[in-house]
C-alpha cells in the first residue's frame, strides 16, 4: 500500500466520522466531531498498518473489528463523557466509528 493511497482512505475515514456523528448524535455534534477525529488521528500508524494487511489478506473483516474493539482510542470519548452523553448512546457512537472503519478500509481495499 503507497502513502497515497492510504491517505485517501484517511481522509474518507475523516469525511466518515463527520457523517456518523451527524447521523447519530446531531445534538452532540460538535463533541462528536472532536471524539472522532481524535480517535482517527490516535489510530493512524495501526490504521495504515492493518490497511496494508487487509490488503495482502493477512487479515480478515473480523480481525478488524475484533482489533478495534480493543483499541483503547475508541474507549475515551472524553468530549461526549463530558457533555453527560449515556454511556449506552456513547457506546452506539464507538460501534458506529468501528463499523466506519471497516466498511471503508474494506470498501477502498478489494481483497
Amino acid at each position: 500500500m503507497t502513502a497515497n493511497n492510504f491517505e485517501d482512505i484517511f481522509q474518507s475515514l475523516e469525511k466518515g466520522v463527520e457523517s456518523v456523528a451527524t447521523s447519530s448524535l446531531k445534538e452532540y455534534l460538535s463533541q462528536a466531531k472532536t471524539d472522532g477525529q481524535r480517535v482517527l488521528t490516535d489510530l493512524k500508524d495501526n490504521l495504515e498498518r492493518w490497511a496494508g494487511e487487509v490488503e495482502t489478506g493477512a487479515m480478515t473483516k473480523e480481525d478488524l473489528e475484533f482489533l478495534l474493539q480493543e483499541e483503547t482510542a475508541l474507549d475515551e470519548l472524553v468530549s461526549l463523557k463530558q457533555a453527560g452523553l449515556a454511556a449506552v448512546r456513547i457506546d452506539k457512537f464507538r460501534n458506529s466509528l468501528i463499523n466506519m472503519v471497516v466498511d471503508t478500509l474494506f470498501g477502498f481495499i478489494k481483497v
